[in-house]
């Protein structure tokens, strides 16, 4: 009894890990290179810029998405309105942001926990099964993955705000913005 526990235990780690994973590998979006796209698209075509932040939802574009959205709404060209959207809009969805990753490494970590009592009940009776520990040590490699993805991602936002958000804010001070027309009234 104790060997199909470990078994399910292991498994079920493993597919928690994997779901958690497999998120990483549709939102890999790598900051040295959307950072020279995402600064020409603000310098040429701001409302490309908005649209092409909507294109990843789980990284610093969905932060800087939001600031251009809310610059938006405020219709101005000051830039002290600008400067007083912008940051707060970015600084709300990167803690979102951030926060989501960080959901998925505690998945994770409940995940490594699962392998590992997977080992645990599978040595209780004897020697654990080699499948148990070959899947206990890849939710191991996974945890260490998303959590350096987790980190990449922190990272990612970080600099964004001190090297994109001010470009938002010179494209909406220049003029570089359209405005969409106000609806009737």
């Amino acid at each position: 009894m104790a060997t199909v526990g470990s078994y399910l235990l292991a498994i079920v780690g493993f597919a928690m890990m994997v779901s958690a994973v497999a998120r990483t590998l549709t939102a890999n979006l790598k900051y040295v290179y959307t950072r020279p796209l995402l600064i020409n698209a603000l310098r040429t075509n701001a409302n490309h810029a908005e649209n092409l932040c909507k294109t990843a939802p789980d990284s610093y574009f969905a932060a800087i998405g939001a600031a251009i959205k809310t610059a938006a709404m405020c219709r101005s060209r000051d830039p002290k309105v600008v400067v007083g959207a912008t940051i707060p809009a970015y600084d709300g969805t990167a803690i979102a942001v951030s926060m989501k990753w960080k959901q998925l490494v505690g998945r994770v970590k409940l995940a490594l926990m699962a392998a590992g009592g997977g080992v645990a009940l599978g040595m209780s009776a004897g020697v654990p099964p080699i499948l148990v520990i070959v899947l206990a040590v890849g939710v191991g490699i996974g945890f260490l993955w998303l959590f350096f993805f987790k980190a990449e991602v922190d990272r990612s936002i970080l600099r964004a705000r001190a090297e994109i958000l001010p470009e938002v804010d010179r494209a909406f001070a220049e003029g570089r913005y359209v405005f969409p027309p106000l609806p009737p009234s």
